[in-house]
């Protein structure tokens, strides 16, 4: 009967659960199997892969530099987008709200500008990261550091970490600026109002009525932007390639090496694996913390 009663919804959910499946469950379960065997790009492995077992998982935490790659993973995920990507995002969706209610011209400058760091390719805005760390031309010390008579300094030597975190934020903020741009367009006037008149002050407001309003879409945007920074590789590639040594090898760029650098498919898709399990831990943490606020 329930059935019945929601059938045209069952079919309209049809397609896109058959490309769910096609793209994502497929794929996953193709991994979650690849890393039991020895498979492999090239070679005799490559033609007839063997079933071995846990035998990957016990080489992978058996190996130093993995936990030195989960640290760097964690780090880069919770610095860029817990902290950067998620805060600036909605400290730019608060300031572009408020201009845009008050029709300033400028709000639509700010926006675009966003947008432009998010819609540029990749590897691209890997590139022009580089160009702004370069020791000797780059923009941050050949044009900043040197008006302000300060000496040139290594970014990606010495702040590895942090340059390749500060670079990401650039690129990704925008989807979190627009998520919640639109669910600040969302929330009535009139609550704002009605504490206005209360004598509410705007710190007053923003705590106890825009937070609690955004509180539905946090968790949901914090997985989304975590997920996205666990896949995050390419620009790291194009800026330190993990280096120096592995002070900036994250989970994905190390699987990457594994699997097409290394050929050794069935070892890469063990540290996917482990990825997709550190994702499950983040996305249990926000959930949780989500239906506690509730």
């Amino acid at each position: 009967m329930v059935v019945a009663r929601n059938s045209a919804y069952l079919i309209g959910l049809t397609p896109a659960a058959l490309l769910l499946s096609l793209f994502f469950v497929g794929p996953a379960l193709w991994a979650a199997y690849s890393s039991l065997t020895n498979l492999a790009l090239v070679g005799i492995d490559a033609a007839n892969p063997r079933f071995i077992g846990l035998d990957n998982y016990a080489r992978l935490f058996s190996d130093p530099d993995f936990w030195q790659v989960i640290r760097n993973s964690v780090t880069f995920v919770v610095g860029s987008a817990v902290i950067g990507q998620f805060g600036l995002g909605l400290g730019l969706a608060l300031l572009i709200d408020h201009a845009e209610r008050r029709r300033w011209w400028f709000a639509t400058v700010a926006y675009a500008a966003v947008l432009l760091a998010w819609v540029n390719p990749t590897l691209i805005a890997g590139f022009l990261w580089v160009a702004m760390y370069d020791f000797f031309f780059g923009s941050l010390n050949h044009v900043f550091l040197s008006a302000l008579g300060l000496p040139p300094v290594d970014w990606l030597g010495s702040f590895p970490m942090p340059a390749v975190i500060v670079a990401n934020v650039w690129r990704g903020t925008a989807f979190t600026m627009i998520i919640f741009l639109g669910a600040l367009k969302t929330i009535p006037p009139d609550i704002y109002e009605a504490a206005r008149i209360d004598g509410a002050g705007t710190w007053r407001r923003f705590w106890d009525h825009t937070i609690p309003s955004l509180r539905p879409i946090v968790a949901l945007t914090l997985l989304s932007i975590t997920m996205s920074t666990f896949g995050t590789f390419i620009v790291i590639q194009a800026l330190t390639n993990g280096g120096p040594g592995i002070a900036t090898e994250v989970i994905a760029l190390y699987a990457f090496d594994s699997a097409f650098k290394s050929f050794s498919i069935g070892y890469g898709s063990a540290i996917a694996a482990v990825m997709l399990a550190l994702n499950l831990v983040f996305a249990v943490v926000y959930l949780r913390w989500s239906r506690a606020r509730a």
